[in-house]
């Protein structure tokens, strides 16, 4: 039985002849190469390679391009090698974290696309901005004129001071320095200063807190505030807690007033750095009140601070009493209103260690003081002698005072004080005058004190006029 013709087409299906099959792979396999030419691969990553200064606020991400292509790979490295947590899936990686400022990252990323044999890897270094380094300490203190000045190592953008102090910011051109002007301020105070900046391009900086410290408030202590039964030649001093800024003129911002309102004229001088002196001429008005203002206005340390508030301070004085000693005749005599109301023997320094002359005050007073000599134990004129009497200084360590350890009053036997009769620890002589203690609850802080070589009238003794001396800590003649 013959079997019937197969049709051709399925033959076609079945078998094609040798040239149609070469031409068809042929065709499949160009049809790929144009694919695999035309088709995408690849990633697509932030253009940072060799750039110094991105921001750190910046997201890094990638992603894998074109059909098929997947991401087997994505590590973010920083300067120390450590690798940085990302996440990572075929088609995107993604850092997790924050870039720091001032650090420098290394980006690896490989993409594949099996299919067609693709294989890429990709490197990418890149820093991220700096911040700019501030010289010195973030511990400032605010400029006598209130200033405040910040340099740093390089450009910086826009900058604002904020917090409890008003400052105003100015820049220089090179805008590497800035200066902070305060307005406003409390005195002797410690406070934060919070700085908002950027960099040139605009990218935010870390917040940058300064303590900055405000300059003490400038006191003055008057040595008559509050005192009472002055003598008239008490001067008037200011000791001040710093130097002052400027000393020329402080006197303008200074009133020193009798009861009655009028300005009582006298001189002004600087004893050293933090002390002023006024010395009234001829003197205190007696049996008054003294009042003394002082205007902060004008008045700065050298640190800057001010006066917080206006100054008053008042003081009394007693009746016009003063002191006369003799040399020659080795009296002492107590005026009162220009008449002599007691007169004194005394015993005055010998010739090898004489009382000084000069017109003086009574600058301090003990009731007890132990004596010493400048000289040093072992040396010549050496001694210390305790519960000394009465003791009023008068010209550094030269002083009225009683005398226990001897009875010849009226001729010259002291190392230069001014020795007189008492009866206080008087053993040798009990019923001696006890002119020392009449003398000191007579006299006060500030009685004029006339040291002459010779008698001279009663009223030229009564027109002495006291001299400023000098406050040593007293010390030895006794």
């Amino acid at each position: 039985m013959k079997r019937p013709a197969r049709p051709l087409v399925q033959l076609g299906w079945i078998r094609r002849p040798p040239a149609l099959a070469a031409a068809l792979a042929v065709g499949a396999w160009l049809t790929l190469g144009a694919w695999r030419a035309l088709a995408p691969f690849g990633v697509a990553m932030p253009d940072w390679d060799g750039q110094v200064a991105v921001d750190p606020r910046a997201a890094v991400e990638v992603t894998a391009l074109g059909w098929g292509t997947r991401l087997t790979q994505a590590e973010l490295r920083d300067e120390t090698g450590k690798v940085l947590p990302g996440n990572l899936t075929e088609s995107r990686y993604r850092f997790l974290g924050g870039l720091e400022f001032g650090t420098r990252y290394t980006l690896t990323v490989t993409a594949e696309r099996p299919w067609f044999g693709q294989r890429e890897t990709r490197l990418m270094a890149f820093s991220t901005v700096a911040v700019p380094k501030l010289e010195g300490s973030p511990l400032r203190t605010l400029a006598p004129d209130a200033s405040l000045s910040l340099r740093f190592d390089r450009p910086v953008g826009q900058l604002k001071a904020k917090g409890d102090l008003e400052l105003a910011v100015t820049a220089d051109p090179d805008r590497q320095t800035f200066r902070l002007q305060a307005t406003r301020y409390p005195q002797g105070r410690t406070l934060p200063v919070d700085i908002a900046w950027e960099t040139p391009t605009g990218i935010p900086l870390p917040p940058l807190r300064l303590q900055l410290t405000t300059p003490p408030p400038l006191t003055v202590e008057l040595n008559t505030d509050g005192l009472s039964n002055l003598g008239l030649a008490m001067p008037l001093q200011f000791t001040f807690s710093e130097p002052l800024l400027e000393r020329a003129g402080v006197s303008r911002h200074i009133a020193v007033r009798s009861q009655d309102g009028r300005d009582i004229t006298g001189r002004w001088q600087w004893i050293n750095k933090r002390r002023l002196q006024f010395t009234p001429q001829p003197g205190w008005p007696a049996t008054s009140t003294v009042e003394v203002r002082i205007d902060p206005a004008g008045l700065k340390a050298q640190s800057g601070g001010m006066l917080e508030q206006p100054v008053l301070s008042r003081f009394s004085t007693g009746p016009d009493r003063r002191i006369v000693v003799y040399l020659d005749t080795q009296k002492a005599a107590a005026l009162e209103n220009g008449q002599v109301v007691r007169t004194f023997p005394v015993s005055t320094g010998k010739p090898d260690t004489p009382t000084i002359t000069g017109s003086f005050y009574i600058y301090a007073r003990f009731p007890v003081k132990t004596m010493r000599s400048r000289a040093k134990p072992g040396e010549k004129g050496h001694y210390v002698v305790e519960d000394v009497p009465y003791a009023q200084y008068f010209y550094e360590d030269y002083a009225f005072h009683g005398a226990w350890w001897h009875n010849s009053f009226g001729r010259p036997a002291s190392h230069g004080c001014i020795n007189l009769s008492t009866r206080k620890n008087n053993r040798r002589w009990p019923n001696s005058a006890e002119d020392a203690g009449w003398l000191y609850r007579w006299a006060s802080l500030g009685v004029p004190v006339s040291v002459v070589p010779r008698s001279p009238a009663p009223t030229q003794m009564a027109a002495n006029e006291a001299r400023p001396n000098p406050k040593p800590e007293p010390a030895a003649n006794r």
